[in-house]
């Protein structure tokens, strides 16, 4: 569900069912994405306000409006979504003169990443399913 570029780790997930891939992907059904990013720069208020009020890219991209959380230090953040455009979140900070240096998907819905080791799997049990669907429904 989505995609993971080269250089993003994180939350992935994986179905078999179509119709829910489309479901979690649709910004019509509001499934946040939450991003753990790192910049080279200093994240700041002016670049949150953006952020809310939405932005549109160079090439005339529109961006809904996201949330962004400066972290300390300033230079780290999480970047909530409820869209998953091409590279956006790398986009949306160069558009502001910040070059990411990490991005990683932490949560999608109310599922999150939590302490799973990076590049292990694990099927999802019965409560993060259910939780999963409260997102769609």
């Amino acid at each position: 569900v989505g995609r993971l570029d080269k250089d993003t780790e994180g939350l992935l997930l994986l179905t078999n069912d179509g119709g829910l891939a489309h479901r979690l992907l649709s910004p019509a059904h509001h499934v946040n994405k939450v991003y753990y990013v790192e910049v080279d720069g200093q994240l700041d208020q002016e670049d949150r306000a953006v952020f809310r009020r939405g932005l549109v890219l160079r090439d005339g991209t529109v961006c809904l409006p996201a949330e962004l959380t400066v972290l300390d230090p300033p230079s780290q953040g999480l970047i909530t979504l409820e869209e998953g455009k091409y590279h956006q979140v790398r986009r949306m900070l160069a558009s502001r003169g910040l070059p990411v240096t990490y991005l990683r998907r932490e949560a999608e819905g109310r599922l999150t990443l939590g302490d799973l080791p990076l590049g292990q799997t694990k099927e999802l049990n019965i409560v993060e399913a259910e939780q999963l669907l409260l997102n769609i429904l």
